[in-house]
């Protein structure tokens, strides 16, 4: 049972305050000795400066001026040294007040509250019963009064109600002494920081100042009045119901002050800006190795400032350290290439952070060895820029430093992009080939250059010096490759060698695969002009797909693979899409044949199609209707953004507190009976374990189609009895995040695409595409919708109906593992307070499906109270004290998360 704790238990030997101005001084600029801001209480405002003025320097620290009589220390103890404050009456302690009411309801609280503020109140007990009146009582009953009729009230029903076994008033009954408060904790000075009176005579503080004002000077008015207060009653009741007042604005304020977003937790500590950071705009640069960045020169300057002055001073060049400091400015500000050598040489070994903002997961954030250029940009390895969801049209990216060793052990160790090359999401390979380098290794292969068509041996296999050429680049132990490569079939051997060879391998494979395809993309000489789009027989095979009566014969006309055919015939750029290199075949067919059918804001495909192609120009009519798609996309993405945003925030909050643990097996014998309806979603449940003839069977990247079409029963987080999940509920996948915190990425994975989602929208232009005979289209946006209907909690539906529809609406484009969708579904299922599938008796209780957005302060007490009802929060981790702490409690509390 948890005890609450008063100053003296949160404080040693607190110094009480007793001046009523905070900004009383002796002479100029020093705040006086007993006030809110002294420097005798709270330490020195400048690091080893007395009060005096006097500079005694670290030798000195520890001891105390004899003049002034405050410490000579560093002024950080400013943000940690507290302060009381004594009042001249108790009032209720307004936590206590919460939990009373909380526990005892409404006719409690008018109990209580009538004791308080009513000098005519009291109390007594008459035929088992409590009666508060301003009547007098019957004859011989003995009345209680003030603090004395509260502390009556509280302790009776104490007693009374902790005997029948309720936990929150056996809580209470042992916390009696904290009923009332004699002493209030001033915070540190530097905490509520307080600016210098202006010319003007104003003066900008933090409010709590004026909280600790007001209660210092009616303190102050109560020990100056000459009338007895505990006699008067009236009195008593005037200067306790004000004094009552200002103790409950400061406990309202404080509790304001922590919670929402601009509040102290989400504000201060769970975001912080970060010394030793820049911001440039990226630019690719193909000869860097992938594990390397290029910074400007300029930046590394600014970074490492203070060791490119002391490398000044062995060199000789300065004796003191502000002159060689004042020198690396000055060539900042003239941009002088005079430090090239010194700075080249110094970042030799160093790593940095690269980060683009959204930061939508894990791979938004990744590490690079550092190089040096006197171009004002950074530059980036080419395949880097899949993680980062980053181009090259001015995106910008920050740096970060690391300082500390540890912090560069952990860069190397874990945050390297060599050590993040499978996507946490779906296992694939995160820094994918795309465009010119596709497009230079398709024409290799394919037979494009007339030098190399001779064929010849190689590894056992007869053929062209092309396809050598890109063999050379697969480690050399690889089985040959005799075929076209296009970006489909380079992504299966790329995913292969990444499972296979270790990740010093796979960097070089992807460095010669970049330089090759670059190579021969440049040799190739690619160009596109409107004579390479023309058609033969344009107009007549046009007409032939809108022969057609019905509606939705002509659309499956447009969009038929005899039409694709048509044009990888007749199109003489087929080669960029069938490479995979750029383009589709819709965009294909809109530029030169016909641009189809369109939507319209409500999703209804209009029942006039666009006959005309970009190539030969639209009517009027024409173009009126083809801003229906375009419009509705750029409305789509600018008033959804924020509302994807939002909900990966959410999901983030709700999941961060799910880890995987080190036990083996929980021996649940409970599994999620799984339609596993084809090969994408069998090879979306490799590494997982599922249960044949009751024995504990592995799916594997070797026999995953095996599963397409089966019913089968997996073992899911969904019923893992541990509180951390336990090895063979998750599967396998767990060894490749190099995270424990499975919660965290299955978030991160939802919530990346939830923001790709929204931005397809721009892309898709409001072309229509036929699914059904009916003449509505499905929406990108409805897609979200549906989702988050899922995620925000339903009475009606169950866990194996929020999982399909989640696999359904995110899966429609993109691979994500289904483990993580059941990570998340997982995180949804409670029973009160408790999660279902901790319960012993869960088989007896029906789950209740909470909202992401009631999860976090289900999850934990104090990331709770960093949103919103931060009453509530305070007094659930006071019943809820000692439960399992997740990680965000570690993060704000100061304990280890090892």
């Amino acid at each position: 049972m948890p005890k609450l704790l008063d100053v003296k238990d949160f404080i040693v030997n607190p110094v009480e305050l007793k001046e009523v101005s905070s900004t009383k001084i002796y002479a100029k600029n020093k705040f006086h000795s007993e006030g809110l801001f002294s420097e005798q209480i709270f330490g020195p405002v400048k690091n080893y400066t007395c009060q005096c003025g006097m500079f005694h320097g670290a030798s000195k620290d520890g001891s105390k001026c004899n003049i002034c009589k405050v410490d000579i220390t560093n002024s950080n103890v400013r943000r940690s040294r507290y302060a009381k404050i004594t009042l001249p009456i108790k009032v209720v302690n307004p936590i206590f007040y919460d939990l009373l009411v909380t526990c005892g309801g409404t006719s409690i609280k008018q109990l209580i509250d009538s004791l308080m503020k009513e000098e005519s109140s009291a109390i007594y007990i008459h035929e088992d019963e409590f009666i508060v009146s301003s009547e007098p009582a019957p004859e011989g009953v003995r009345t209680y009064e003030r603090h004395e009729g509260i502390q009556f009230l509280v302790e009776h029903l104490a007693e009374n109600l902790s005997a029948s076994g309720i936990v929150e008033w056996q809580l209470i009954k042992e916390n009696l002494d904290k009923l009332f408060l004699e002493e209030i904790i001033v915070l540190p000075a530097d905490l509520r920081p307080a600016s210098k009176k202006s010319d003007r005579g104003s003066q900008v503080a933090d409010k709590v100042n004026r909280y600790y004002v007001q209660i210092l000077t009616k303190s102050e008015i109560m020990r100056g009045t000459l009338l007895d207060i505990q006699r008067d009653k009236t009195l008593f009741y005037q200067y306790f119901n004000q004094i009552q007042r200002y103790v409950n604005d400061l406990y309202n304020h404080v509790l304001v002050k922590m919670s929402k977003k601009e509040g102290l937790i989400r504000g201060n500590i769970l975001g912080k800006r970060l010394d030793f950071s820049g911001r440039a705009v990226i630019i690719p640069d193909p000869l860097l190795k992938i594990n390397q960045c290029c910074l400007p020169y300029l930046m590394i300057l600014e970074l490492y400032k203070l060791q490119i002055s002391r490398k000044l001073i062995e060199l000789g060049h300065f004796r003191m350290l502000n002159e060689a400091v004042k020198f690396v400015d000055d060539c900042i500000e003239i941009s002088s290439p005079t430090l090239f050598e010194i700075a080249q040489e110094l970042v030799i070994g160093e790593v940095c952070l690269l980060n683009r903002q959204p930061s939508l997961h894990r791979l938004s954030m990744l590490g690079f060895d550092i190089t040096i250029s006197l171009d004002k940009v950074i530059k980036i390895h080419p395949l880097a820029c899949s993680g980062f969801n980053a181009d090259f049209d001015g995106d910008q990216m920050a740096v970060y430093i690391p300082i500390s060793d540890a912090a560069k052990e952990e860069i190397k160790e874990k945050m390297m992009i060599t050590k993040n090359f499978i996507n946490p999401s779906d296992g694939g390979l995160s820094a994918t080939p795309s465009q010119d380098i596709i497009l230079g290794i398709y024409a290799l292969t394919a037979n494009k250059f007339p030098r190399f068509d001779e064929e010849s041996e190689y590894k056992g296999c007869v053929m062209t010096k092309g396809r050598q050429l890109f063999n050379n680049c697969l480690p050399k132990d690889y089985p040959p490759i005799n075929e076209e490569i296009r970006k489909s079939n380079l992504m299966k051997i790329l995913n292969d060698i990444n499972n296979s060879y270790s990740d010093d391998v796979m960097s070089t494979v992807l460095d010669n695969i970049k330089l090759t395809g670059f190579k021969w993309s440049t040799f190739y000489g690619c160009t596109i002009s409107l004579d390479q789009c023309v058609v033969p027989d344009r107009k007549e095979f046009r007409d032939k797909l809108y022969e057609h009566e019905d509606i939705h014969d002509q659309l499956n006309a447009v969009n038929s693979d005899e039409t694709i055919a048509h044009l990888k015939e007749h199109f003489q750029l087929s080669y960029l899409i069938e490479s995979g290199a750029r383009g589709s075949w819709d965009q294909a067919r809109q530029i030169i044949l016909t641009r189809g059918f369109i939507s319209n804001f409500k999703l209804e495909i209009l029942e006039t199609p666009i006959k005309h192609s970009f190539l030969e120009g639209l009517t009027k009519e024409e173009f009126f209707t083809s801003t229906y798609g375009s419009r509705k996309g750029l409305l789509d993405v600018a008033l959804n953004t924020g509302t994807s945003g939002y909900l990966s925030r959410k999901l983030m909050f709700a999941c961060v507190n799910l880890e995987v643990g080190e036990e083996e097996d929980c021996g649940t014998p409970d599994t999620l009976e799984l339609h596993i309806k084809n090969l994408k979603m069998a090879e979306r449940m490799v590494e997982r374990n599922i249960i044949v003839n009751g024995v504990i069977t592995k799916i594997t990247r070797h026999n995953f189609q095996d599963y397409a079409g089966q019913l089968v029963n997996v073992r899911s987080p969904i019923f893992c009895k541990n509180p951390r999940i336990c090895k063979t509920c998750y599967g396998d996948f767990w060894e490749k995040l190099h995270s424990k915190y499975i919660g965290v990425i299955a978030a991160q994975s939802l919530g990346e695409c939830n923001t790709q989602l929204i931005l397809r929208t721009f892309h898709t232009s409001g072309v229509a595409v036929s699914k059904s005979d009916s003449m509505s289209q499905d929406d990108i946006v409805g897609d979200l919708s549906t989702a988050s209907k899922c995620l925000h909690g339903n009475k009606n539906r169950n866990y194996k109906d929020i999982l399909y529809d989640l696999y359904r609406v995110y899966n429609s484009n993109r691979r994500i593992n289904h483990i993580h969708f059941e990570c998340v579904v997982s995180q949804l299922m409670w029973k009160g307070y408790k999660k279902w599938r901790l319960l012993e008796n869960r088989d007896q209780v029906v789950p209740e499906y909470l909202s992401v957005q009631t999860v976090p302060s289900y999850e934990s007490w104090l990331l709770g109270l960093a949103f919103s009802r931060p009453r509530q929060h305070i007094l659930r981790g006071i019943f809820e004290s000692g439960k399992y702490k997740g990680i965000m409690d570690k993060l704000l509390i100061g304990e280890s998360l090892i």
